[in-house]
């Protein structure tokens, strides 16, 4: 399963201080707890995209629902508190959603990174083949995750995909790509990224 958390930065915190518990938190509990793998940790940068501007993306392979079970019992006993409270002064999780992932994902850091919010008018398998034409056609580029939300358990429009640039030139090949696109899905938005504290507001 994979778990993305959309995260917003408390009034009146310092934005060193939220780059430096939102980072601890997420490294921690990657570092912590290894069922649960830190995807990617990314800040919008250059004003490009939705708000929240900050997204948390996990995957606990071989997991399903049942991890939700295992987490409830790890923050109820305390376990999670030394990550958890500094997180939770600084950020809010402002949505989060349950996801099925597509391709396998492919950790992402060090970079630039431009994300598709996109609206799935197909069926997942031919989404899931739609992309890897498109990985196939883009080989300078790094498609880290392509998921969508199981069921309602996640934020509109439901699907989201996140590619690794080399530059930010490189959105040139593939920002227009879909535009006009209905079939098998339907683009509603797009962002940049990077990861968290090295983008520019």
């Amino acid at each position: 399963m994979i778990y993305i958390e959309y995260i917003s930065r408390r009034a009146a915190v310092e934005l060193r201080d939220f780059h430096e518990l939102m980072t601890k938190g997420q490294d921690g509990w990657d570092a912590g707890f290894q069922e649960d793998r830190l995807v990617l940790g990314a800040a919008r940068t250059w004003r490009m995209g939705p708000e929240p501007e900050h997204l948390g993306v996990w995957h606990s392979p071989g997991f399903g629902f049942e991890r939700i079970d295992d987490w409830e019992r790890i923050f109820r006993s305390g376990a999670a508190d030394h990550l958890e409270e500094p997180f939770r002064k600084v950020a809010r999780i402002d949505a989060a959603g349950c996801y099925d992932a597509l391709l396998e994902p492919v950790r992402a850091r060090n970079g630039n990174y431009y994300a598709e919010f996109f609206k799935a008018n197909g069926e997942l398998s031919a989404i899931r083949s739609f992309y890897q034409e498109r990985a196939k056609k883009h080989q300078n580029l790094t498609l880290n995750l392509l998921v969508h939300r199981i069921g309602r358990l996640g934020p509109e429009p439901g699907g989201l995909a996140v590619w690794t640039l080399p530059n930010f030139a490189a959105l040139a090949e593939i920002a227009r790509e879909l535009d006009g696109v209905r079939e098998p899905l339907q683009l509603e938005d797009a962002g940049t990224y990077a990861d968290v504290g090295k983008q520019i507001l």
